[in-house]
């Protein structure tokens, strides 16, 4: 064994330890722990080119998952879990069941399997998530996604291939040198991320929290820290330069003046804030590659590239699927010649048909009408903005998901737009417990009528 190979397997192990003891510790603090792995994913496997490196964040998020398993949960938790949780394992038992198909190798299933149903845990992180752990995970996001502009900021200056060497594991970032600087054509910014579109869809990703805990906060120092952390992502969704995370931001700004609660942010840091945006904007050509949007022909043919006749004729030659992992989901670049009867499309739901058939599809929009279907957050509860605009961002990210793919696989972004699925679609009433008196013991009944005793005094 070499001494890459050594350093990668102890950062794996460490990774896994340090997110199970934070997470024992803290959904929050776990969740976040997983999180900073996830950020650095792209750049520190891009530079320890290597087999292992591509589990680290695995490793992450199993010691995160594991600590969510051992780790005891009062009576409201467990109401809120039975809401999400039917819908987990029937997302994760319909492509357990399809390993019995040996439609592809199993290397390949496996790593098919871990693309379909790896992130669904984080459903159930955002149906436990309360008001607490809403503001610290807020707090982490600001702070990471400030580091992730700091790089972004060093690329820019120094150059991306000063941070992300070349190699089978970074091709994507080579292959995205479609922004023109005085005619030349210049490498999009991926920061810390496998590719850039990543780097802008995690920024697009915080903002709820961001924003929501901006609007919660009574404290001066961190309302800084929040209005610095959203001009950090605002400015990194540019840097990336794609123009459908220019569109998820935008989507966001919609949410946030239709919410009712635009009144309640500090107007003089948010205006200073958006006029700083937009004059780097307009003086910077590489942050403009948005304008190609203006461009008709060239969306009308980007888009029919994955939603066309194709995903129909895809649907009818293979109605049960090709196999995990046979229908796109991104194999490390060891296993993709193992693929059997390669095809893809650049469609996220056609991936998922594609590897998990209609029945596979099917349940899929299912979950996403349920989530989306669900009441609406009061006006009057804690974090309802924070809320209303992560609705907003996971329906955007399910809407576009047509046109393109990597959004149940993304690391660590998926992560998040999971997490938002448990937790709007789940009750949220911080500082009070509901009556569930069947699921009680008579001791927790004694116990909660002592409390109300005393409190009515």
């Amino acid at each position: 064994m070499d001494l890459l190979t050594t350093i990668i397997l102890i950062a794996c192990a460490t990774a896994f330890a340090v997110s199970f003891y934070l997470g024992c510790r803290s959904v929050t603090l776990g969740f976040l722990s997983a999180m900073t792995v996830g950020y650095f994913y792209g750049i520190a496997r891009a530079n320890l080119e290597n087999t292992f490196s591509h589990f680290i964040f695995d490793f992450a998020a199993v010691g995160y998952f594991l600590s969510l398993l051992v780790t005891h949960k009062d009576v409201f938790v467990r109401h809120k879990l039975r809401r999400v949780m039917p819908w987990i394992l029937i997302l994760a038992g319909w492509p357990t069941l399809l390993l019995l198909a040996p439609t592809q190798t199993l290397l390949v299933q496996l790593v098919g399997l871990r693309g379909q149903i790896f992130f669904l845990p984080f459903i159930a992180v955002g149906a436990m998530l309360d008001r607490k752990g809403a503001r610290s995970l807020a707090i982490g996001l600001a702070i990471l996604n400030s580091i992730a502009l700091i790089f972004a900021l060093l690329e820019v200056q120094f150059g991306v291939p000063v941070f992300y060497p070349f190699n089978a594991v970074d091709q994507i970032i080579y292959r995205s040198n479609d922004v023109f600087i005085g005619g030349i054509a210049t490498l999009r910014i991926p920061a810390i991320f496998d590719n850039a579109p990543s780097y802008g869809g995690n920024m697009v990703a915080a903002l709820p929290f961001l924003v929501g805990a901006l609007i919660e906060e009574r404290d001066r120092r961190f309302r800084r820290l929040f209005v610095i952390a959203i001009g950090a992502s605002v400015v990194g969704v540019f840097l990336c330069a794609s123009r459908t995370e220019v569109i998820a931001l935008l989507a966001i700004l919609v949410g946030i003046a239709t919410s009712g609660r635009a009144r309640r942010l500090p107007k003089f840091s948010w205006i200073a804030m958006l006029a700083f945006i937009a004059v780097l904007v307009a003086s910077s050509s590489r942050m403009q590659r948005f304008l190609t949007l203006s461009d008709t022909k060239y969306l009308k043919t980007r888009v029919s590239g994955s939603v066309n006749e194709t995903f129909l004729e895809l649907m009818l030659e293979y109605p049960m699927g090709n196999g995990l992992g046979g229908g796109g989901t991104s194999l490390p670049y060891f296993l993709e010649r193992q693929v059997k009867n390669p095809v893809g499309i650049e469609n996220e739901y056609g991936r998922i048909m594609l590897e998990q058939g209609l029945p596979g599809l099917g349940l899929w929009l299912a979950f996403v009408t349920w989530v989306l279907t669900r009441p609406l957050p009061r006006r009057r509860e804690d974090w309802y903005l924070g809320r209303w605009l992560a609705r907003v961002a996971f329906g955007f990210s399910f809407a576009t998901a047509p046109i393109g793919t990597g959004l149940l696989t993304a690391i660590p972004g998926t992560a998040t737009i999971l997490l938002f699925a448990g937790w709007i679609a789940t009750p949220f009433v911080p500082g009070r417990r509901i009556e569930i008196d069947r699921h009680k013991s008579q001791a927790e009944k004694d116990l909660d009528g002592a409390t109300t005793a005393v409190e009515s005094l």
